[in-house]
């Protein structure tokens, strides 16, 4: 059965990386958002659920789009690529290498 506290965990982990990467407090996000310090402060340490409208007050401030929270990390991508591609035959490994070679050189945007 699905339980979204893992979602909501890496969505917060995400939220705090952006946050950090571009230098912006705690405090001063809350100022930018019209929220109270300590809403935010509980907000970002997982302290409180946030509510859709606030999530969008802070990613209009962090100038990203929400969906962008809600991403997983290319990390299990790869993991998953690379898991099935050692179970693939050799044959089939080579393809893949063409075909990514193909993609890597392909000029326009797909």
């Amino acid at each position: 059965m699905y339980t979204p506290d893992e979602d909501y965990q890496h969505m917060l982990d995400k939220l705090n990386a952006i946050r950090k990467q571009k230098n912006i407090s705690k405090y001063a996000l809350a100022k930018a958002t019209g929220m109270s310090t300590s809403s935010m402060s509980n907000l970002l340490n997982g302290k409180t659920k946030p509510y859709l409208y606030n999530m969008l007050l802070i990613c209009n401030v962090l100038r990203i789009p929400l969906g962008e929270l809600l991403e997983k990390d290319n990390c299990e991508n790869e993991e998953w690529l690379i898991s099935a591609y050692r179970t693939m035959s050799p044959e089939k490994q080579r393809m893949l290498q063409i075909y990514a070679d193909m993609l890597l050189h392909y000029d326009r945007e797909i």
